[in-house]
């Protein structure tokens, strides 16, 4: 029994289908990578550049120039204390604004932005004592306080403050 094969051509049929698909796979391709490389880049512009934050450093001031200044603010919420007596939350809060800026200008510390916490947690316990002193009549509903005793502390926590 005698077989015969008859081998056909390579590319007898016609080449469009494959030459469509091709076509298409090299699009896909090419739009993968472009896909790809945009994404890349996108993420490349819109990291933000890094800030190096500079460090501040502290420089102490002359206590003998700084000591006056806050002695006179301290003079001044008394004088605004004596043209109204009855004004005795403004008073404390302003001795509280005026201490704790002293303290902050004197050591770097930023206590003028510490809660009494926070201030407790310091080494500075004169400065918790004195603003302790200033939480009841700034925060209650009905503010009494001694003015004068605690302006005449206010001002020997700035006269003795090293």
């Amino acid at each position: 029994m005698e077989t015969t094969i008859n081998l056909r051509r390579l590319f007898d049929f016609s080449l469009l289908p494959i030459m469509i698909a091709g076509v298409v796979l090299a699009a896909l391709t090419v739009a993968i990578i472009l896909m790809f490389l945009y994404d890349l880049l996108k993420d490349y512009h819109m990291k933000p550049k890094e800030q190096v934050e500079e460090v501040k450093v502290f420089v102490k001031p002359d206590l003998n120039k700084l000591r006056p200044q806050y002695l006179a603010m301290l003079d001044s919420i008394e004088a605004e204390f004596n043209k109204d007596t009855t004004k005795i939350r403004p008073a404390y809060e302003g001795m509280s604004r005026v201490v704790r800026e002293f303290v902050y200008k004197a050591t770097g510390t930023e206590v003028d932005k510490f809660t009494l916490s926070e201030i407790s947690r310091t080494e500075f316990r004169d400065l918790t004592m004195l603003v302790g002193e200033y939480y009841k009549p700034e925060f209650d509903k009905i503010s009494e306080g001694d003015v004068r005793a605690s302006l005449e502390k206010s001002r020997r926590l700035v006269a003795g403050w090293n």
